[in-house]
C-alpha cells in the first residue's frame, strides 16, 4: 500500500458584496398648478338673473326649478364659457340662465403667483314664478 499526501483543496472563494447604493429620496413634487386665488364674482352675483328675466315660455308652463352651473373665467375676468351642472328641469329656465350669467357676469379673475389666469366659479340660479 502506498500513501499519497494529496494537498487539501483551495478554499473557496469569499464573495464581498458591495455596500448598498445610497437611497436616495426624490425630489419633492412641484407646487400644485393651478389658481393660488379663484375666480371671484364681482358686484352682486344675485343681480345677473332677476324675475324681469324669467322666460315666458316657462312662466306660462309655470316652470321653476334651480339650475346649477359652471363658468369659465378668462384673465380678463369675463365669461368665456357656461356649463349646467345641474338642470332646473327646463332647458328655458337653463339656457336663460347661462346666456344670462355669460352676458351679464363680470369677475376677479384667479391669482397665480401674482398674474391674472383663468379660472372657474360655481353658482345656481333659483327660479321661482313672481307672487302677485
Amino acid at each position: 500500500i502506498q500513501t499519497t499526501v494529496t494537498p487539501p483543496p483551495p478554499a473557496p472563494p469569499v464573495l464581498i458584496a458591495a455596500p448598498p447604493a445610497a437611497v436616495v429620496a426624490p425630489p419633492p413634487p412641484p407646487p400644485p398648478k393651478g389658481p393660488s386665488k379663484p375666480a371671484s364674482p364681482k358686484g352682486q352675483p344675485g343681480s345677473w338673473a332677476n324675475e324681469n328675466d324669467y322666460p315666458t315660455r316657462a312662466l306660462r308652463e309655470e316652470k321653476e326649478g334651480v339650475t346649477r352651473f359652471r363658468v369659465s373665467v378668462s384673465p380678463e375676468g369675463r365669461v368665456t364659457s357656461c356649463e349646467v351642472t345641474g338642470s332646473s328641469g327646463s332647458p328655458e329656465l337653463d339656457s336663460t340662465t347661462c346666456s344670462l350669467i355669460t352676458r351679464r357676469g363680470r369677475f376677479n379673475p384667479a391669482m397665480t403667483d401674482g398674474s391674472a389666469v383663468a379660472g372657474t366659479w360655481s353658482s345656481s340660479v333659483r327660479w321661482q314664478i313672481p307672487k302677485d
